[in-house]
């Protein structure tokens, strides 16, 4: 039968798809600290001016004359319009267009308001030794697009958090050189959920267990049919740990050469699915001997392997006032090249989704410029390349493109003991053309998306000593 490939490995997918891009960055954007988003992190391994150098390059401790403790608020707010171009069923039913509930439009519009809170603290034990510890969330990200849009049964809500937790020490071999690691301990949390054709998954499901397909149709269950939809939720969390290592290069007074690499991590998230199957479905399902029923709510494991990043960054004092920055940072995304599922229930197959994600680059420059004692501004720019080589694999739960921010800044000196750091940056990012097919089965998602990104980053900096 046409349809038997679909349903071998549906099951499996479903709880794929709705997990496919939350682990990877989507359009949710880094918020490490208020000093570095207002130069758009350029330099962010060289120029060591705050705390947070903990966790962009540890080495850069012994560049803090004071121990000094951060405390660090973001906000992202983003908004991703959604303009649907002709998206269509599987060729297996029929590869027409594909229906939505009555009254509702193919565009879609979804926000997202993140909060990303920091703590860092950073000290010198003496001349050769320097130790920090860093809490940030480096990924938090939402969205929920409806039940009723088109892409449903691509992605309905999307809500992931990654905490951070990254002790780290420092050694200065001598005035020109200094290295530092840090063990980085993540926990991340995920709810994801999406919708299921339940005709087309009956069908599906009859083709795999040799029953006739007609049953489908005369119990009501046929493809294409938004009011007889079915749901699949799926929770998760998992903690990992990586590592991240940093050298700081002195060459000449006024300027710092600094290279930062962090490890990749093989998350694992735990957690279950769980399948809200319409009444039809659900009987149907419910008719097959228990220990062989599908889409029925179990455990699950999803497995991926997230990026390694190496940061290389130069900040050169151009006069007593000026500092210039730059930075290249590379991002290994080809190792985010496959995401696994295991399912506890036997009667789902584990299964995987390929990627054919590229490796991308972010290349920032930017200044810093102290007006006198009380005051620094600062601004930045960069490029940040999308990892998604084409529209066929971008997903909704993450669909941006190339990224330009345009950032600006700066640090209040209120005494000698606290200062503050803020920044606001707007990201524009190009428009993002669609044309994901999903998984086995799924109709085409063929549209596009505009985004609206804006980011604004407060901190507060206690000096001791």
């Amino acid at each position: 039968m046409r349809h038997q490939k679909f349903f071998l490995i549906a099951a499996s997918t479903a709880a794929l798809t709705v997990s496919q891009s939350a682990m990877a960055a989507g359009f949710a954007v880094s918020a490490q600290s208020a000093y570095g988003m207002g130069n758009a992190y350029a330099g962010n391994a060289a120029v060591a001016r705050d705390a947070s150098t903990v966790l962009t390059n540890p080495a850069g401790i012994f560049e803090l004359d004071k121990p000094v403790f951060a405390v660090s608020g973001a906000l992202t707010a983003s908004k991703a319009t959604y303009t649907d171009q002709g998206s269509l069923l599987n060729p297996l039913f029929g590869a027409g267009d594909l229906a939505v509930a009555e009254g509702v439009g193919t565009g879609k519009s979804t926000n997202q308001n993140s909060p990303s809170p920091g703590l860092y603290y950073a000290r010198k034990l003496n001349e050769k030794w320097a130790l920090g510890f860093g809490f940030n969330v480096p990924f938090a990200t939402s969205s929920d697009y409806g039940e009723n849009w088109i892409g449903r049964y691509h992605a309905v809500e999307t809500a992931v958090t990654a905490f951070d937790i990254n002790p780290t020490v420092a050694y200065k071999i001598n005035d020109k050189v200094s290295i530092g690691g840090g063990i980085s301990i993540q926990i991340a949390n995920a709810v994801l959920s999406n919708k299921l054709d339940s005709g087309a998954t009956c069908l599906g499901i009859s083709s795999a267990a040799g029953l006739p397909l007609q049953n489908c149709g005369a119990i009501g269950l046929n493809p294409n049919d938004p009011s007889i939809d079915s749901n699949v939720e799926l929770e998760g969390s998992g903690t990992q740990v990586t590592f991240n290592l940093g050298v700081l290069f002195k060459p000449r007074e006024g300027t710092k050469i600094g290279v930062a690499y962090r490890h990749g991590t093989q998350h694992e998230l735990e957690g279950d699915a769980t399948f809200t199957n319409t009444p039809a479905l659900g009987a149907f399902v419910g008719a097959f001997p228990e220990g062989s029923r599908p889409l029925q709510n179990t455990g699950t494991t999803i497995s991926a392997d997230l990026p390694a990043t190496l940061d290389f960054s130069v900040a050169q004092m151009a006069n007593e006032k000026l500092e210039l920055l730059g930075t290249v940072k590379w991002t290994q995304w080809t190792s985010f090249d496959t995401l696994s599922s295991s399912f506890d229930n036997p009667a789902q197959a584990d299964s995987s989704l390929p990627f054919n994600w590229e490796d991308a680059v972010m290349l920032s420059t930017g200044l810093n410029y102290t007006l006198n004692d009380k005051m620094t501004v600062r601004a930045g720019f960069a490029y940040d390349q999308t990892p998604i080589p084409n529209p066929r694999a971008r997903s909704p739960r993450g669909p941006a493109n190339n990224r330009y921010w345009y950032s600006f800044g700066g640090t209040y000196n209120f005494t000698n003991r606290l200062s503050a750091n803020f920044a606001f940056t707007h990201i524009q990012i190009d428009e993002s053309a669609i044309d994901n097919p999903g998984g086995p089965g799924n109709p085409t998602l063929r549209g596009s998306f505009e985004f609206d990104v804006n980011l604004l980053a407060f901190q507060l900096n206690w000096h001791f000593i």
